[in-house]
């Protein structure tokens, strides 16, 4: 449940700055705002300690903010997509998923794109330290080889960075030549002390110093001052400039692409956007360094509130002196803070390192818990026809789809008709589902196509073809203009699987209440001698799962946010959105003797299902379930589906002595959009998951069909 809203703040890229305003708005909530944050990546990284997870001292949990956690704590929704458009002047995002995003206020922390201009645009041989969020993926691709390694830029970033991986090569034995390139000095600006020390750990790892030196292309060579580079990996950490969204958006920017602000952090062409961290321009040019970044976001936080709230904003006052902590490989740092003094040692490392794992405690252990504003007294909400969403913001919402025609359909959503009117063949059979269920998650589009296509597995598992469809829509209690946003996105989702499945979208009822739910009536036609059903299955026969279990246990671990791993979620929603229209497309030429959708009842429930209804018994071998990435680790953890109590009634009917408890939770663990279960002949089991995993299923065998044994009540032996 959420607070009615008024307006939508939406937060572009998780960076320092936004991660620390999220928990500040998070302690101070804007009063009818609703904050939305738009990321490509579930974790974020934090740039002070990125070279500790290259030389092994830190593992990517330490090292990144869970941006999944962050935002449900703080109360913040979610969206983990790319945004490929800014149109400010219409106040409209496009995001990489072809889907829209409107806002009333804008901030931007997305950091910056490497300049490779004097190398062409790039080089297969090139992986650049920026966009830091990606850069640990890009450098799992080649960290463990021995080539010649060449870092471009002697900065600190640069300079830290080939040290890191000359510690990383220490610990795995390998011996690849070192280098590290500046066009100019090693790092300039930085006290003379602080660049003897510096030289003399690089001396110490055997890392060859080339300053004044010039890396270019010429061809597909790379060159040093005009003599072949002598490496086959290269490091990029010099020279940056604006990411293409910003650059290509009508917003004001520099000619390096920066959007320019001016001392409020607000963009000069738009005050109701915002920009902090590398992306933005200051009057006065500031390193792009994330000391600055951190400090923005207070003043940042102020300003959003000011701005929408209508208070004066503070000026942003760069600090002109700060500590400078630079690791140096091993467990070692150089500190100074201006001047001309420095200190190395051991010490320093353990002092930056206290300093760093204090600033990432801020976004676990001492994430606050958003305290939502207290409702208005006279806001009273209608039930009845009285809660139904306006005209206005359903019409708004809907007149920009294009759900796909089905053959049949005489009056569908476009006609404003009472009712749908559809033509049905006489040798086929109508096979009607609804499903309904309340959001898991408070982003509309992405809930919107998991809510159609759990819907639309009911179809597959009895092998219809989908034709038609109506939505049941509940939206949150917000400002008509938010109801929109969130029908649209909402429907525009649920039109992307409905479309890509035939299925045409022929009206539907939206009201509102306390929290966004929908569901789906769907209509498909098929064959009666065709049909799948879950009669049918035979002694003999071999048990298919198309999908891996732990979905209620993953949206489970939601609700205990401490509790909830971004990586392992963002597995669990791929998989959600995987259609099971792939899987009856394969099996369409194999015998399918029973099947049925893996969904609330768990994979034990279905599976006794089936026994009553094809009257046998079944083996399960438990290790061959497939399970999605961290399931047992949150069962292990305390985390359990308010569901699976009333799922594991199931286990009076199965035999369980040598099962784990942790393993009986997840297989009667209720699923949302799960997999397909298949009970197929044994002499097609081979080709079936040949192709089936051919087609992007990585279908697993779980067990086999047994003769029921008429003496006893336990259907299904689990080993």
């Amino acid at each position: 449940m959420t607070p009615s809203a008024n307006h939508d703040l939406v937060l572009i890229g998780g960076g320092h700055s936004h991660a620390l305003a999220l928990r500040m708005l998070a302690m101070k909530p804007i009063p009818g705002v609703r904050i939305t944050l738009v990321s490509p990546d579930a974790l974020s990284a934090y740039s002070g300690m990125l070279p500790g997870l290259i030389a092994g001292h830190y593992t990517l949990t330490d090292s990144h903010v869970d941006l999944y956690r962050l935002c449900l704590t703080t109360g913040t929704r979610f969206i983990r997509a790319a945004v490929t458009q800014i149109c400010s002047a219409e106040r409209r995002l496009t995001l990489d998923d072809g889907s829209t995003l409107d806002y009333d206020w804008l901030s931007l922390d997305v950091g910056a794109t490497p300049d490779l201009q004097p190398v062409g645009g790039g080089h297969p041989d090139i992986v650049p330290v920026k966009p830091v969020a990606s850069f640990h993926q890009r450098w799992q691709q080649w960290r463990d080889h021995d080539s010649p390694l060449a870092v471009v830029g002697a900065g600190a970033g640069g300079t830290e960075m080939v040290l890191a991986i000359a510690e990383h090569q220490r610990q795995a034995g390998h011996h690849g030549a070192l280098s590290l390139i500046s066009g100019g000095e090693l790092l300039p600006g930085y006290p003379e002390s602080v660049r003897r020390r510096m030289q003399r750990y690089l001396d110490d790892y055997g890392i060859q110093l080339r300053e004044h030196t010039r890396v270019e292309k010429h061809g597909d060579v790379l060159y040093a001052n005009e003599a072949p580079l002598d490496a086959t990996r290269v490091l990029w950490c010099t020279g940056v400039r604006g990411t293409r969204v910003i650059a290509d958006s009508d917003l004001d920017c520099d000619d390096k692409g920066f959007v320019r602000v001016n001392e409020t952090l607000q963009s000069r062409s738009d005050s109701r956007v915002f920009a902090a961290g590398d992306c933005a321009a200051f009057p006065d040019s500031l390193p792009k360094a994330g000391v600055y970044a951190v400090r923005q976001a207070k003043v940042l936080a102020h300003n959003l509130n000011a701005a929408i709230s209508g208070q004066p904003l503070q000026a942003y006052q760069p600090q002109k002196r700060f500590l400078s902590l630079l690791s140096a490989g091993g467990k070692q740092a150089v500190a100074s803070r201006g001047g001309t003094l420095s200190v190395a040692g051991h010490w320093v490392w353990r002092w930056k390192d206290r300093i760093d794992r204090a600033f990432m405690d801020k976004f676990d252990r001492q994430l606050p818990t958003m305290t939502p504003p207290a409702a208005d007294p006279d806001t009273l909400h209608c039930a009845g026809c009285g809660a139904k969403v306006g005209s206005g913001a359903l019409h708004d919402a809907l007149r920009d789809l294009q759900p796909y025609l089905s053959d049949g359909i005489e009056a569908g959503v476009d006609a404003a008709d009472d009712a749908a009117i559809i033509h049905w063949a006489d040798n086929k059979r109508l096979v009607q589902s609804l499903d309904y269920f309340p959001a898991f998650i408070d982003e509309p589009y992405l809930f919107g196509r998991v809510a159609a296509l759990h819907s639309l597995s009911d179809l597959y598992a009895m092998n219809a073809t989908p034709h038609s469809a109506l939505a049941n829509v509940t939206l949150p209690w917000h400002h008509p203009k938010l109801q929109g946003r969130d029908l649209h996105r909402l429907m525009a989702g649920a039109v992307k699987e409905l479309n890509t499945a035939g299925c045409t979208l022929v009206g539907g009822h939206t009201i509102e209440g306390p929290q966004m739910a929908a569901g789906f009536t769907v209509n498909g036609q098929a064959d009666p001698q065709q049909l799948w059903h879950k009669r049918g299955a035979r002694n003999g026969d071999r048990l298919l799962l198309t999908k891996p279990l732990g979905s209620g246990v993953q949206l489970a671990a939601m609700m205990q946010k401490n509790k909830l791993y971004g990586p392992w979620l963002d597995a669990t929603l791929n998989h959600l959105l995987v259609s099971n229209r792939i899987a009856q497309q394969v099996m369409q030429g194999f015998p399918v003797h029973a099947c049925t959708d893996v969904t609330g009842f768990g994979l034990l429930g279905h599976l006794h299902e089936i026994c009553q209804q094809s009257d046998v018994a079944m083996a399960v071998d438990s290790d061959s379930v497939p399970l999605l990435p961290g399931t047992l680790s949150l069962i292990e953890n305390g985390v359990i589906s308010t569901l699976n109590e009333a799922n594991r009634q199931v286990l009076m009917h199965c035999d369980t002595q040598q099962i784990a408890e942790s393993l009986l939770t997840i297989l009667c663990d209720p699923q949302t959009a799960g997999g397909l279960l298949f009970s197929i002949p044994e002499a097609a089991l081979a080709q079936a998951l040949v192709q089936l995993r051919e087609a992007g299923v990585n279908a697993s065998e779980i067990g086999k069909v047994l003769v029921k044994n008429g003496d006893s009540s336990r259907d299904i032996l689990l080993h």
